[in-house]
């Protein structure tokens, strides 16, 4: 018997154990089938803290609650739609009127400067047509408040349609934020289990250890007696050794297991942390595969996101179209000008309409309709794909989800008949019947059927909370 056929593979040290007389309460475990069947994710009831006390089980409903308060990736989604939501604000303001306030302060030996202030100030005098006075004026002060006033009237539809694509990319970003919930959520999930699965496999693997040190001491009595010869008592001890091994690993996996879930919830990774043991395993086969792939295509957030960007790309087409268009607005502003100091001894106001129409911009607008338009083009083409790759992700994670069950049935049956071939061949090598190597054999095909099962378990969680994740639900 080779090393090979007695090591168990490291990807084992991956997996959720649910073995016999190991499971938590429901109490413990509350809320986890609602998020791997479907159900959305978990809340908890109102007054109980996210967080356990010290030394307490974290249950998969708080593990949520907690990366929903703290994952980055949630609060950088929550940063850029709260950037989404303000565009809209400020594409709206184009609307309103423009106010603004001057009070700007002038020293100035300029004849058309000094001239016009003085006007402006309301103290011109007949003495201010003395020739000498014109061409070679003394310093004026001027002190001017200004009070302007701008609105548009009619910009060719640019203000319209500028407003409904930021509301548009908005929406876009409100359903890409939830997207990215859902991907947390999943997150969780899956630290989580891997947590709750490093902790069972290192119970598989110090249960193991128990059966080979049990072993040792029953060839050790036989070599005692002359039974057997030495030889067995020391492949015995290498087998001891080698699940000793497995027991180490195991419990650097689950440090590692730990860790990996506080970065999930956006904790410091060296937050203590308990998980239970076991979970609950959704047996349910997946629903009919049509219905889930019509399913997610109407609520996949992303797919939302993405067909809101594309009707924001065909807004911003009208908007680079409306530069073909005369802009209308209407201005006006009153003033005050002062010799000595801020004041309004002279005033006057104006009100202005005006129009402006670009005549000829070198074919710059022209090319701006064309870009706007190739990226609403580049914008339909990349929902379209998005809905190909929502409709495989569906389909791949239902024949995922199916393959899972079945190997979950498979491997159930594998640990009942593991334990019983153990038990017949550890009374075989009692009565001297059989050797060592298959008794140890027969240990090793048990603990790699555990670990099977334990494997299929977790597949089972992951592959039900990917259908979700694919459909939108999660």
């Amino acid at each position: 018997m080779t090393r090979a056929s007695t090591t168990v593979p490291l990807v084992f040290l991956l997996v959720l154990s649910c073995l016999p007389g190991r499971a938590e309460g429901p109490a413990e475990v509350a809320g986890v089938a609602e998020v791997a069947l479907g159900g959305g994710a978990p809340s908890s009831s109102p007054g109980d803290p996210a967080e356990p006390p010290p030394g307490d089980v974290l249950s998969l409903d708080q593990a949520v609650a907690i990366a929903l308060e703290n994952n980055h990736m949630l609060r950088a989604a929550d940063a850029g739609r709260e950037a989404a939501e303000a565009r809209v604000g400020e594409a709206r303001s184009g609307r309103l009127p423009k106010v603004e306030l001057w009070e700007t302060f002038m020293r100035t030996t300029n004849p058309v400067y000094v001239f016009g202030n003085l006007l402006n100030q309301e103290r011109f005098g007949a003495q201010h047509f003395d020739p000498n006075f014109l061409n070679h004026p003394p310093p004026l002060n001027n002190f001017q408040s200004k009070l302007s006033l701008e609105v548009p009237l009619w910009t060719g539809g640019r203000l319209a349609n500028g407003i409904r694509a930021a509301e548009a990319g908005a929406e876009a970003a409100k359903a890409s934020r939830e997207r990215t919930r859902q991907e947390v959520v999943r997150m969780v999930l899956d630290a989580y289990t891997g947590a709750v699965l490093a902790k069972n496999f290192l119970a598989v693997a110090e249960d193991a250890r128990k059966t080979a040190r049990a072993h040792v001491k029953l060839v050790a009595d036989m070599e005692a007696a002359g039974l057997v010869v030495k030889s067995d008592l020391l492949q015995a001890k290498v087998r001891e050794s080698e699940i000793e091994e497995m027991v180490i690993r195991a419990r650097s996996a689950v440090s590692v297991s730990r860790a990996a879930l506080n970065m999930a919830m956006g904790r410091d990774l060296d937050t203590p942390v308990e998980v239970p043991t076991a979970l609950p395993v959704p047996d349910r086969e997946p629903e009919e595969l049509d219905a889930l792939v019509r399913e997610a295509l109407e609520r996949r957030p992303d797919l939302r996101s993405a067909r809101k960007q594309r009707e924001a790309a065909l807004r911003m087409v009208r908007v680079a179209r409306g530069e073909f268009f005369p802009e209308i607005g209407l201005a006006g502003w009153y003033e005050g000008n002062q010799h000595s100091r801020p004041g309004t001894a002279g005033d006057s106001w104006s009100l202005v309409a005006a129009a402006r129409f670009t005549a000829f911009d070198g074919a710059r607008t022209r090319a701006r309709v064309r870009q706007a338009r190739a990226r609403a083009r580049q914008a339909e083409e990349m929902t379209r794909l998005l809905e190909q790759k929502v409709a495989l992700e569906v389909r791949q994670a239902w024949h995922d989800l199916a393959a899972a069950l079945q190997r979950l049935e498979e491997a159930r049956h594998a640990v009942a008949w593991a334990e019983e071939s153990l038990k017949i061949v550890e009374d075989r090598y009692q009565e001297g019947l059989t050797t060592l190597v298959e008794l140890l054999d027969a240990e090793t095909r048990l603990t790699r059927a555990r670990t099977r099962e334990v494997s299929a378990q977790r597949d089972v969680l992951l592959a039900r909370a990917a259908l979700d994740l694919a459909v939108g639900r999660l």
